[in-house]
Parts: C-alpha cells; structure tokens; sequence
C-alpha cells in the first residue's frame, strides 16, 4: 500500500489524496463519513480533498442526500493522471524558462558552484556562451582536454556557438596548446573566423594552467578539468560568478596569453 501511494503522490497526489482514493477504489463509493472511515484521514480533511479530486477529474459525485462519491475506473484515473502531470510538467518548464531568461533576474553574486559529467559541463559551457554580451575568452592550453575533446563532441558544440557571437560583434581570444595547432595545420581546419588565437608552449615546465578557462564578459568563469583515470575520461568543472574571483583568474590567463605566440594561419 505504501509503494501505490508513493507512486500516486509522484504523479501528482498528496498523501491524503492518494489514500482518499485508494478507499474510493476498494469500496466502490462512500459519503464523506464513509470516506473518513475507510481511507483513516481526519474528517475536517475529507471535504477539502474531494473537492481537489474533483478537480483533477478523477472522481464522480452523486447528489444524494448525503452525497456520495465515486472514482473512474483505474485505467481513466491514471490517464487523467497523466495528462494533469504532463501538463504540470509543460507549465513549470515554460514559466521557469521565461524567469530564467529574464533580462532582470537577479544573479547570486559570488557564487560557487562544481559540476561533474560530460554533459552537465557542456551544458554549462553552452549557457554561458549563449549569456555573453562582450567577450569572451578561452585558455585550452591543458593537454590533458584534448582527450576529453577527442572523445566527446565539446569542441564543436563550442565552435559553433562561439561562430555565432563573432558573427553578432562580440570579441573572442583563445589560446591553444602547439599539439592543437598541429593538428588544425595538419587537418587544414581553420580556426574560428574572427577570433583571436594565440599558441601557448606545454612544453613549458612553469606552465600555469592546469584546466581548461572560459571567462564571460568579466563577470563569470568556468574552470574545467578532467579525470584521466576513467576510459573514457570524465570532464568537471567548478563554476564562480563576481568579479573579484574572475580577476584572480584572468590574472593567470593574461599571463599564459603573453606568453604565446599568434597563430600562423
């Protein structure tokens, strides 16, 4: 009995709903006494929760003296369970998009945030990208991310939408490791039009960087590293928002960035 109203109160039922109608359901019908009886809920509950099955439309009333009340039929209760949920499910999705896209929510300063999986990450990449006003910056220097690239389709889910802010004015810098250049030399893959580009040494011993940098307009930073231990690698990334900590970065950034040499295209 537990398991049934756990899996009605998933679907969109309090407990008390869900024991209302499960008595409902054995009985066959009952008045508000009969109710009260057989499903154990406090008679002062008993009205309140009719009324809100009623309209969910998952029971029936017969105006008799005293009223009486039924269910529908397993398989209609669930569908129109169902449907309820699915359209909960649609609502909740559009309302928390429009707050999360609004041009006036407010944003925890200094915040800190870490994120585990490949997707989870590229997700968070793509949020950001799709956020940035100005510019934008990248230090994918670590040898160690090009696995992780090899792997998963990072790098061109970033590519096409740092494409689409140099397309709109935004400013981009990205500094990139000899091995990748090579790469792109040896493939003939151009690198993105409009950014600037610069190669930074690994070879280097003092070499700063240990994880992958995405800066956002100043104001946000996103430091992605990888666990070399799993096949295929894993990606993680540890999220901060406000200025003071994305200064404390940048710094490193800056250092690396004159430290490089401009791509030969």
């Amino acid at each position: 009995m537990n398991n049934l109203i756990e899996s009605l109160q998933q679907l969109g039922l309090t407990t008390y709903e869900a024991k209302v109608l499960i008595a409902l359901t054995r009985y066959g019908s009952g008045t508000v006494a009969d109710i009260h009886a057989l499903s154990g809920i406090p008679r002062s509950a008993v009205y309140g929760v009719i009324t809100k099955l009623d309209d969910k439309g998952i029971i029936e009333t017969q105006h008799t003296k005293p009223m009486r009340y039924r269910t529908l039929f397993p398989n209609q209760i669930i569908d129109r369970l169902k449907v309820n949920y699915e359209n909960a499910v649609e609502t909740s999705l559009e309302q928390l998009e429009k707050i999360y896209h609004a041009p006036d929510t407010l944003v925890e300063e200094d915040g800190v945030w870490n994120i585990s999986g490949v997707k989870n990450v590229t997700d968070k990449i793509v949020q950001m990208l799709d956020s940035a006003k100005e510019e934008i910056i990248l230090a994918l220097t670590y040898p160690s991310l090009d696995k992780a690239t090899e792997t998963y389709p990072v790098m061109e889910i970033i590519t096409t939408k740092l494409q689409e802010k140099i397309d709109k004015g935004l400013k981009v810098k990205i500094t990139i490791n000899e091995q990748q250049a090579r790469c792109g030399q040896q493939t003939g893959k151009n690198p993105i039009c409009g950014a600037e580009v610069r190669v930074y040494s690994t070879e280097d011993s003092a070499h700063p960087l240990k994880g992958g940098i995405i800066v956002i307009d100043d104001k946000e930073l996103l430091i992605v590293t990888v666990k070399d231990d799993p096949t295929p690698p894993n990606l993680t990334a540890t999220w901060y928002n406000g200025k003071e900590q994305v200064s404390i970065f940048r710094h490193f950034i800056e250092v690396e960035w004159n430290a490089s040499r401009p791509l030969e295209r």
